[in-house]
């Protein structure tokens, strides 16, 4: 799961086991009633199986990870809000672990939906439909003490560690550029294809900082017992809070707006709330699932 290149020390290593590590602490979805109204418009091909297949880069906790128990069942906030969707629509959810940036490509043919935290921007939604579902921020997480005295506010020449194919990696990116513009350091770009991987590497010091979404790296740096400090993200785009959704194939309109509706029915009766307060995060929650909200990014 991590990269062999870079050797890191034994505490290093075990400080982020502890942060990528997650207590069983799931919401329990067995008293959600379908709703028929919801449940008749489901596409023919899901009324036929009887499943929705979700797409989700397990590991990502809190929003999505694998169960400390066997190491193969996903569990998180995001998993029991599918399992909440299955539930109303009357459906067995099927959550399949994928790399991150292969979900959106696969939406339609291998999955229904991509349930993984994904950060809605302009460029994604010109690909997919985004029903959103909750509105979080972004933060760094640096070694304990934050030895590389890193600052936020200025990434310049900056050795920092990313999701590849988040919307964090690509902000980053712009950033470089405006360094490089602006006559100054370039920003040391390394990418990983999961972002406990780039914990190991800031817990190691082999980078400054990684960033990430605010519920993501805060829980990383509760469970790490002191392995991570946190730093509010405070440049540009990275500063902004924004939605997050759960994505759907372009061309299937009549699912996106009907996972919109099954959360908003969700909202609206109380449970949705109750389920994000279930894992101390129902600050994030929407008023509305909206299809496809205008985003800043």
């Amino acid at each position: 799961m991590f990269n062999s290149v870079f050797r890191i020390p034994l505490i290093a290593a075990i400080a982020v086991a502890a942060a990528t590590a997650v207590s069983a602490q799931s919401f329990d979805t067995s008293g959600i009633k379908a709703d028929d109204a919801l449940v008749s418009r489901l596409p023919a091909k899901i009324k036929t199986s009887g499943v929705i297949t979700v797409g989700s880069d397990t590991a990502y906790a809190p929003w999505e990870f694998l169960s400390e128990k066997d190491g193969q069942t996903p569990e998180g906030i995001d998993v029991d809000i599918a399992n909440a969707i299955g539930k109303k629509l009357g459906v067995k959810i099927d959550v399949q672990t994928s790399a991150f940036e292969a979900i959106l490509p696969a939406l339609g043919t291998k999955y229904d939906l991509g349930v993984s935290a994904f950060s809605i921007t302009t460029e994604r939604t010109k690909a997919v439909n985004f029903v959103s579902y909750s509105d979080t921020g972004n933060m760094w997480a640096v070694k304990a003490g934050n030895p590389g005295k890193f600052d936020p506010a200025d990434l310049c020449g900056r050795k920092i560690a990313v999701q590849s194919g988040s919307y964090h990696e690509g902000a980053i990116n712009e950033e470089n550029a405006r360094c490089k513009s602006e006559g100054k350091a370039a920003i040391e770009i390394l990418p990983f294809s999961k972002q406990p991987e780039a914990l190991t590497r800031v817990a190691a010091g082999g980078a400054d900082a990684t960033i990430s979404g605010e519920a993501g790296i805060g829980y990383a740096a509760k469970q790490s017992q002191g392995a991570f400090d946190t730093l509010k993200a405070t440049i540009g785009p990275l500063a902004e809070h924004g939605p997050n959704g759960i994505a759907v194939a372009k061309s299937d309109m009549e699912l996106t707006q009907l996972i919109a509706d099954t959360i908003n029915a969700l909202i609206a009766d109380g449970t949705y709330k109750s389920l994000l307060d279930t894992w101390g995060v129902g600050s994030v929650i929407v008023e509305k699932a909206v299809v496809n909200p205008e985003v800043k990014i």
